[in-house]
Formats: C-alpha cells, sequence, structure tokens
C-alpha cells in the first residue's frame, strides 16, 4: 500500500510540474528575455523572422511545399478539438488524483484514479502516434531521409549533453 501511495505521490509532483511551468510563463505573460509569447511567432520577432510557421525550422529543413503545408495545417485544425478534449480530460484526471492523495484516499481509489490517469496518457500517445504517420504520409522520401538525418543529430547531441553531464556529477562527487 505504501509502494502505491508513493508512486500516487511521485506521479502527481511530476505532474504538477509539468502543469506548474507553462502556468507561471502564462502568469506573467513572459518568456525570454522579458518578452510576451508572441514574439517568437513574428516576423519582427527578436529572432529575425526565422520561426513564422508552426512548424519553423523543420519546415524550412525539410523544404515543405505550400501544399504540403496546407495539408498539415488541416490536419493539425481536425485534430485539435480531439487533442484539447483530451488535454482537459488528463487534466481533471491529474486533479482528481492530486484531491485524493491530498484527503488520504484508500488504496483501491488511488488506483482506480491511476489507472484511469494511464488510459488517458495512453490515448495521448496513440493520437500523436497517429498524427505523426499522418505527418510522415505527407513528406517525400528525400524528406522523410532528411527528417531521419536531423532526428540522428539530435540524438547525437542529446547523448552528448547527458554524457557531458554525468561526467560532471562524477567528478563532483570525487
Amino acid at each position: 500500500m505504501n509502494t502505491i501511495k508513493f508512486m500516487a505521490a511521485g506521479a502527481l509532483l511530476i505532474g504538477a510540474a509539468t502543469l506548474a511551468a507553462p502556468g507561471i510563463t502564462a502568469e506573467t505573460g513572459k518568456t525570454c528575455d522579458g518578452v510576451g509569447a508572441a514574439h517568437h511567432m513574428s516576423k519582427g520577432s527578436h529572432h529575425g523572422g526565422k520561426y513564422t510557421g508552426h512548424l519553423g525550422r523543420l519546415e524550412r529543413k525539410l523544404d515543405l511545399s505550400e501544399t504540403q503545408k496546407a495539408t498539415l495545417q488541416s490536419q493539425r485544425e481536425a485534430n485539435r478539438s480531439a487533442r484539447e478534449a483530451l488535454h482537459e480530460q488528463l487534466g481533471k484526471a491529474r486533479t482528481a488524483l492530486d484531491k485524493a492523495v491530498e484527503i488520504g484516499a484508500n488504496e483501491a481509489e488511488l488506483t482506480a484514479l491511476a489507472d484511469a490517469l494511464g488510459r488517458l496518457q495512453a490515448q495521448q500517445s496513440l493520437a500523436g502516434a497517429k498524427n505523426h504517420q499522418a505527418f510522415l504520409a505527407v513528406l517525400t522520401e528525400e524528406q522523410k531521409q532528411t527528417l531521419a538525418e536531423l532526428k540522428s543529430k539530435r540524438m547525437k547531441r542529446e547523448g552528448a549533453r547527458k554524457s557531458e553531464g554525468s561526467l560532471s556529477s562524477g567528478s563532483k562527487s570525487s
């Protein structure tokens, strides 16, 4: 029973941190350099107008045609209401689990709430996978190859950062 409470509390803390970080920025209306979020997407932004599309750099690096951009935009619009509804359900499920932990709910209640949250998270993952498949279906073979190369480079950079972090943390403990 203690293990389940511990796991539920851990999941709750992770969920709360995930929800709190964007909320803090939204409350202040500020992002980097103390400027509102709209500056990231405007042509006159401090990014020099590089990020004008929803996909930004990825659209440019893949050299998407106007038809491809329009198709992707219509896919995003078609999925918007389902995505927002699922997001709202996830928020309610996290809140319910949070409240149950706070009031000291029994193991069965916590398990039921955690299972419900897990099912919603699975739905969100599945929806993301389907959206990614739809995205890939719009790309040409050359663009898919470019995307794979970009992903490989990103993974190498992330791996290098992780190994640097483990090296620096290892040297601090000596």
